[in-house]
């Protein structure tokens, strides 16, 4: 049988997880402003950039190289201007430029 004290410090530990719980939540359930196709087409922009201008490898090597799951995105690479656009479902797209060899590529906004 639980003693008064115990049953109390149960009561008052529940009752500080539950404030600490709903401290915590801002009413957005994701914490990040970003959609996962912009999460996809940024990554794969930045790590193909790198792959082609930093590491000097080829396309064939750098799409196998920076393949994400679920494989939905477009990647364009411009040797001329020395940048990457990558696109998914249309709507999404990132674009990294390579800048040094020092400092690498860099997403742009």
């Amino acid at each position: 049988m639980s003693t008064p004290s115990s049953l109390r410090r149960t009561i008052a530990s529940a009752t500080l997880v539950a404030v600490g719980a709903l401290a915590s939540c801002e009413g957005d359930p994701r914490p990040y402003g970003n959609h996962d196709l912009a999460l996809l087409t940024s990554y794969a922009a930045k790590e193909m950039c790198s792959c082609v201008f930093v590491m000097k490898k080829d396309e064939p090597f750098c799409l196998r190289f920076t393949r994400a799951n679920p494989n939905i995105r477009t990647v364009r690479v411009n040797y001329e201007g020395r940048f990457v656009d990558a696109f998914a479902a249309l709507a999404w797209g990132a674009r990294a430029r390579f800048i040094s060899q020092r400092e690498g590529c860099r997403l742009e906004q």
